[in-house]
């Protein structure tokens, strides 16, 4: 510790990151713009609903859809790495629809 004032934004990604959690305005901008994101099959059909260690959960708008999109899950996590940088997610989940 050099004794210097750190900005709070740096302690709470670096608390979170070793909790496993991911910055604090990741899954809320996956959210937000998940439609433009994510494209075709995606859009419309699913939402992120968790991000923890590396591994996003996606939910499917219906049953029948969990696997064409888990299907779909490489081309997808090639689009996340490309517009939010590599290694922000690693895995992608795929859930059906809470109940």
């Amino acid at each position: 510790m050099s004794g210097k004032p750190e900005a709070l934004d740096s302690v709470l990604a670096r608390i979170l990151g070793n909790l496993g959690l991911p910055p604090p305005d990741l899954l809320p901008h996956l959210q937000q713009s998940w439609d433009d994101l994510a494209g075709p099959p995606w859009a419309g059909q699913s939402s992120p609903v968790l991000l923890r260690r590396g591994e996003l959960v996606v939910e499917s708008a219906s049953p029948q859809l969990v696997s064409i999109l888990r299907y779909a899950s490489g081309e997808l996590l090639r689009r996340l790495d490309a517009e939010l940088g590599p290694g922000r997610i690693d895995t992608i989940r795929v859930a059906g629809p809470r109940r």
